[in-house]
């Protein structure tokens, strides 16, 4: 109806035939065909966005141009295009590029290769890089060594900026004639080529690889350096191309003999420091050491593929090669400081040391192991001599696992495995014979009588947890001990020596805790006669005051 209304509005003014009447509304666009004078209307979908009435009548004719024959670009047209865009990459190799128009430098880049002239626009890019390449390695052949870091490092970062600037105008290329082709992408051609002209000049590789080298040495040595960013800028160059063509520029001519120079250099110093120094100054140059090569790998962007074998390597020469030799040093070794109590400090330096080669710290838990059972044995010798009772030879066990107790949390910071070995060395020398398990029945059987007067319950509790049961707990013959102390727990309470009955039970309870109801079934039977004994005795006590009142009690 809209279309009908529209079209006598407006047929009017044509005075003459309308053929057809297109109209869009509401997003759809019909046709209605107006051959019978507007009285059929056929509606048909077309795309088109605009109301347009077609006047048959007049003279005035529209013609349709069809579209421009493609013209193929002839080999004339293609290398003067090329020698345009040949021109503009010199501008930007030579930093004259803010007067180039980037815009039409791509569309001549895209004509080139949409009309099959890529190969010509390819060669032509890596010519061009070439000859400027082999005039800039021209002049780096002459700059004397002093300078030869800094002038690398800026020509590398300047090639860098001219080939990023060309990708940007060959982006076309890239997207469709390389991968078509199979032809290295521009940028990763551009690192190619520097490789290949400058790296590989016999005039510089050789040297730019020693001069790192040597600046690195002399950082070693105490020596004032260039910057090191310096460095890091030359051995980046070296990751990327190696990155760039799939090549090991950098494991070739740097990362093998860096690695090598490094465990030459810290073999020798290792040796010649330990010769003329304590264990325990060589263990803080040593540490030391590795976390100046730690900062330094990192300052100089050294990839984990480096960073791992350079500290393995460290760690090799510096710790492994010489664990034993610092174990066993005279006076200083870790095996002389453990007899020191006040050295609780250095032991544990040496053992954060020696944990990172972790097979080196089996030599400090052999060191351990060996002082533990020299000294139990010499508070043996001491007992079979008789220059210290029973009660003195726990005592001095007592003392040792204090001392020794203290290295393993402090120095050896709790390990696990260095606790085992304290036990297993304990155990060792203890149960070489019955007399440990006699002497520590002795020592408490001292307590019982003596010792825990005046003590609270909590208080006698804590003492036989502290310094009994850790002892009872390294007798492998529990049995003996058990003998021993029920002997001793008849005496104490047929003579009513013990302190206390709760202090009595407390040590039942505590041995019944570690062993078990049958441990201390028969002891627990003995409180139970001294029980039944006393009610008797008052049982009998009472009935005799009531028969026989004369009588003194019982």
């Amino acid at each position: 109806n809209i279309a009908k209304k529209k079209f006598k509005e407006r047929s009017s003014a044509f005075k003459a035939k309308v053929r057809y009447i297109i109209v869009r509304i509401s997003a759809r666009t019909y046709s209605f065909d107006l051959s019978d004078r507007g009285r059929s209307w056929k509606a048909q979908k077309r795309k088109v966005a605009s109301v347009t009435l077609v006047n048959m009548s007049e003279k005035k004719r529209f013609t349709i141009k069809p579209f421009r024959s493609y013209q193929q670009m002839d080999a004339g047209g293609a290398r003067q295009v090329w020698d345009s865009l040949g021109k503009a990459i010199d501008e930007i190799h030579n930093r004259n590029a803010s007067l180039l128009s980037f815009e039409e430098l791509y569309r001549n880049a895209y004509n080139l290769v949409l009309h099959k002239h890529g190969d010509l626009l390819y060669e032509g890019v890596s010519d061009k890089m070439s000859s400027q390449l082999l005039e800039m390695v021209k002049k780096l052949s002459e700059v004397a060594d002093s300078s030869l870091l800094e002038e690398v490092s800026r020509s590398w970062s300047e090639h860098q900026i001219t080939v990023k600037m060309v990708c940007d105008i060959l982006m076309y290329m890239d997207r469709t004639y390389v991968p078509q082709n199979r032809r290295r992408p521009v940028y990763q051609l551009g690192l190619h080529l520097f490789r290949v002209t400058v790296w590989e000049h016999p005039r510089i590789q050789s040297r730019v690889t020693e001069l790192l080298l040597n600046a690195i040495a002399a950082e070693r040595a105490g020596m004032i350096t260039d910057d090191r960013s310096l460095l890091k800028s030359n051995l980046g160059m070296l990751l990327e191309l190696g990155a760039a063509d799939n090549s090991n520029v950098y494991e070739r001519d740097f990362e093998g003999i860096f690695l090598g120079t490094t465990q030459e250099f810290y073999r020798l110093e290792s040796l010649s420091y330990l010769s003329r120094n304590t264990a325990s100054d060589y263990v803080v140059k040593a540490r030391n050491r590795i976390e100046e090569e730690k900062s330094r790998a990192a300052a100089l962007g050294l990839p984990p593929s480096t960073e791992g074998p350079l500290q393995n390597i460290i760690e090799t020469e510096i710790i492994d090669r010489h664990a034993k030799v610092l174990v066993d040093m005279e006076n200083s070794g870790f095996a002389s400081l453990l007899r020191d109590e006040s050295k609780i400090d250095e032991l544990r330096d040496m053992y954060d040391l020696f944990v990172r080669v972790p097979s080196s710290v089996d030599f400090l838990r052999d060191a351990l192991s060996d002082r533990i059972k020299t000294d139990g044995k010499a508070l043996v010798a001491d007992q079979e001599r008789g220059a210290a009772d029973p009660p003195a030879f726990v005592r001095g066990v007592l003392a040792m696992r204090r001392r020794y107790g203290d290295v393993v949390s402090k120095a050896f910071r709790e390990e696990k495995r260095a606790q085992k070995r304290m036990r297993e060395s304990f155990e060792d020398f203890l149960n070489a014979d019955a007399r440990a398990a006699s002497c520590l029945a002795i020592y408490v059987d001292e307590l019982l009588r003596v010792g825990f007067k005046g003590s609270s319950e909590t208080e006698i509790n804590d003492e036989l947890q502290k310094s009994i049961i850790p002892v009872f707990r390294y007798l492998n013959d529990k049995d003996v001990f058990e003998a021993f102390y029920k002997q001793h727990l008849a005496k104490r309470l047929l003579g009513g020596k013990s302190v206390s009955d709760e202090a009595e039970r407390a040590m039942v309870s505590q041995l019944k805790a570690e062993c078990g109801y049958q441990f201390t079934s028969k002891l627990e039977g003995m409180f139970n006669d001294m029980r039944i004994s006393r009610d008797t005795r008052a049982a009998l006590s009472r009935t005799r005051r009531h028969n026989r009142p004369h009588l003194p009690e019982i």
